[in-house]
């Protein structure tokens, strides 16, 4: 075998070099790129660190919160839901001739069942003197009450005659119950049981 030229020699050289090159580029490319998804792991690892740290630091008062839910959400006992839906109905209609508001038209909602608490709610469009309403609505809601406002439009009449401003409002309100222990909601049930009987 004869010995390499000069010419060859750099010509060889340039070759492995150019190889080289191509090899760590490659190999370079591979490791940033397994890099940078390790980067986005790494951020999504920390964001759910973040938000099991702020559970930790949040655990008493979210303890607390449920004790105080379990101790005051309001428990159907021997009553139903359709008795206490009316009673919530009755209830609104007697705050609102209290305070000479017309209802004119009034519903009960279906009834929704959640896992953390049962519901029952009532659909009222009432009219009346636009300070009155106002006021009425400041009362409906409270942590006492379970009660909230699902819903609400109000609006001026701009129609009528009286000598103070006329509202007319579209109102849901609903109450909230300690949920049905079993999580299953009577409609369930009945499905359920006419499957088995079935």
């Amino acid at each position: 075998m004869r010995e390499l030229t000069v010419r060859e020699k750099v010509l060889l050289g340039a070759c492995i070099g150019a190889i080289f090159i191509a090899v760590n580029g490659f190999a370079a490319r591979s490791i940033l790129k397994n890099l940078s998804g390790g980067d986005g792991e790494i951020r999504s690892l920390r964001s759910q660190l973040a938000d099991h740290e702020m559970r930790l630091e949040d655990a008493p008062a979210a303890e607390a919160r449920e004790k105080w839910l379990s101790e005051m959400m309001p428990r159907l006992g021997d009553s139903t839901l359709g008795k206490e839906q009316g009673d919530l109905l009755q209830a609104l209609q007697d705050e609102c001739f209290e305070r000479k508001l017309t209802i004119e038209r009034q519903s009960l909602q279906e009834i929704e069942y959640n896992n953390f608490y049962t519901e029952v709610a009532v659909r009222l469009e009432i009219k009346g003197d636009e300070a009155v309403v106002t006021e009425w609505l400041t009362t409906l809601q409270g942590p006492e009450k379970f009660q909230v406002i699902k819903n609400l439009e109000i609006e001026l009449d701009l129609r009528s005659r009286e000598p103070e401003p006329q509202a007319e409002c579209e109102i849901t309100v609903a109450k909230w119950f300690v949920p049905d222990s079993s999580g299953v909601s009577p409609a369930e049930a009945d499905r359920a049981n006419s499957d088995e009987q079935g």
